[in-house]
């Protein structure tokens, strides 16, 4: 959790982050904005973290404390690997999976000019983040979409256009979020005041790998101006029976047309039994097909590697004649392979304004990861009112 909660050294508000520590289960809480001076830091997290262990960037801020990271050690691991007044970049290590996660939590300062400081840092992290799961979290002090904001500008502001940059350069986006849309309330003596999703959870591609359970919840403002924001379900990976699909690139293979031919020939009566009965005939005979090809991301990997062997082999022994139908019968493989694999990633990705065989097999993939996070049901709220999450969602369904 990240939580910009001002003035942590109020017992309420002490007592208020524990209950949400306590309410979630949480294993790691980030406060913000805490306004606690440096030499106050051990008597007020000793009360809010009890035995958890804790660190904050409080050296590397002109004055008070502006992060303040508690974890519980009995579960996680956690590690600084660098900060500043504005970011806290930590690497985190679940002790029960062995799983790593890099997690970066920010406070931003008010100023869209002493953000560039900030997103210079995150982009220059990504360079030690671009094949880990990395997700970024906390008060970035802008908003990021014209529907961030209640009320506002119809143009791009220079803050606005800066966040954009940075997000699209360390190629982040938000996590799946439930809960509240706007994270910050100006609380005016007077008027509705301003609301702003100025908080947020993004994570990279390779999160939402690895993490496809993860989800961002944003709870009620409670004593603060800001929503706590949660991050769940990075430990509940539950396997579930998968429906069929079909794939379309195994229409190509000679074996479907036999499949089909063999089972077309068989069940008559009633025309529409019929084809309902041969279609749930074709399944287990389609998933065969499917099976037999192996996992195509692994299989083009290893026709590359052996074409790029044959053909050094080639260069040393140019006379030899078998080598070359070897190597011309690997290339038809690999090619084959490379364009059954972009075939399979586009119809997963729903991307139907490019083309097999374009090469943004990347593209393909980054675009799938994307879409599986977004259409994942994490969370509903019922006709009663009352919100279900995890396993609770498919009860509250029925």
């Amino acid at each position: 959790m990240s939580w910009n909660i001002r003035g942590l050294n109020r017992p309420l508000k002490q007592s208020e982050v524990r209950e949400i520590v306590a309410e979630n289960k949480l294993d790691l809480c980030a406060i913000l904005e805490s306004h606690v001076e440096v030499s106050k830091l051990a008597k007020v997290c000793k009360f809010v973290f009890r035995n958890w262990n804790w660190t904050s960037n409080g050296s590397a801020c002109s004055r008070g404390t502006r992060i303040i990271l508690g974890w519980n050690a009995d579960n996680i691991d956690v590690m600084v690997i660098a900060q500043t007044d504005q970011i806290m970049h930590t690497q985190v290590m679940f002790k029960a999976t062995k799983k790593v996660v890099f997690c970066s939590l920010v406070y931003a300062e008010n100023k869209y000019q002493d953000h560039r400081v900030l997103w210079e840092d995150i982009c220059k992290h990504k360079a030690l983040c671009h094949d880990k799961p990395w997700v970024v979290m906390g008060d970035f002090n802008s908003v990021l979409n014209f529907d961030d904001a209640l009320y506002g500008t119809s143009k791009q502001t220079i803050g606005m256009r800066e966040f954009n940059d940075c997000v699209q350069q360390a190629e982040l986006m938000d996590i799946n979020a439930h809960g509240l849309q706007y994270t910050w309330n100006q609380k005016p003596k007077s008027g509705v005041g301003l609301l702003k999703k100025i908080d947020r959870i993004m994570g990279n591609v390779n999160f939402l790998d690895q993490f496809p359970s993860a989800y961002a919840m944003f709870h009620p403002f409670r004593v603060s101006d800001h929503t706590p924001c949660i991050l769940k379900g990075m430990g509940s990976n539950v396997h579930r029976p998968r429906p069929f699909k079909f794939p379309n690139f195994i229409a190509s293979k000679p074996e479907f047309k036999e499949a089909v031919q063999m089972e077309w020939n068989r069940i008559d009566g009633i025309t529409m039994l019929s084809v309902v009965k041969k279609l749930r005939n074709l399944k287990p005979k389609l998933r065969k097909i499917l099976f037999n090809q192996g996992n195509l991301h692994d299989k083009v990997n290893e026709l590359r590697k052996k074409l790029d062997d044959l053909q050094i082999q080639m260069d040393r022994d140019p006379l030899d004649g078998q080598l070359r139908q070897v190597e011309a019968q690997c290339l038809k493989d690999f090619q084959q392979a490379a364009y059954d694999e972009e075939c399979f990633l586009k119809q997963k990705s729903k991307v139907d304004w490019l083309c097999a065989g374009d090469s943004n097999t990347k593209f393909f993939h980054n675009i799938v990861k994307s879409k599986n996070a977004r259409v994942k049901i994490h969370s509903v709220v019922d006709s009663m009112g009352t919100r279900h999450e995890g396993d609770g969602v498919a009860e509250a369904m029925v």
